[in-house]
């Protein structure tokens, strides 16, 4: 093996490896306990890893905004969230909520109560960015107290839940907008 050969070889690797490795600097503390301000995640590009599922950390960006975010999947595809007035309910597990939920779902009859909170406006409030299709009425069961998770979107969620912006202000994230899978943090 020549040394140009093992240069060439090394070279195509390095440029490979940049575009399937991705490195994120983490600024919040939404995810703590697991990653801190400061650390640095190593995201495998989702072109190599696609396959996400329950309990996966991931970066991506939402709707709208071109920021990359790094949180937890809660919910993937044909799951159930169940809404309550303090949390959200998947299975067994439970993400609590507080009354700034109650804020962002705007009722005319009860317009700065944080006493008031209605699981069908929230439900409709996660579902939103859905578009105007006919279909995503769908996705509302049990008088609109839940909701199935759309196809080919997650409910993302972080870890500090009453430090993080996550789905339960922003909805589903569609499975497009997911840069890769974080593998490492450091």
């Amino acid at each position: 093996m020549t040394k140009t050969f093992l240069f060439v070889i090394i070279l195509i690797s390095f440029f490979a490896l940049s575009f399937m490795i991705k490195p994120y600097k983490i600024m919040t503390q939404s995810m703590m306990e697991v990653i801190h301000p400061n650390d640095v995640v190593i995201s495998i590009d989702k072109f190599v890893w696609s396959n996400f599922s329950n309990g996966d950390i991931v970066a991506f960006e939402k709707l709208g905004d071109k920021t990359t975010f790094v949180k937890r999947i809660v919910a993937v595809s044909g799951d159930t969230l169940h809404i309550f007035r303090n949390h959200i309910r998947m299975g067994n597990r439970e993400i609590p909520h507080d009354s700034i939920f109650e804020m962002m779902v705007e009722e005319s009859d009860h317009p700065d109560s944080t006493n008031y909170f209605n699981a069908k406006k929230y439900s409709e409030y996660l579902i939103r960015e859905l578009g105007k299709s006919k279909q995503k009425n769908k996705y509302l069961i049990e008088n609109g107290n839940a909701i199935i998770v759309p196809k080919d979107h997650y409910f993302m969620v972080g870890d500090n839940y009453y430090e993080s912006m996550d789905s339960r202000f922003w909805g589903f994230i569609p499975k497009e907008n997911i840069k890769g899978k974080v593998v490492w943090v450091f």
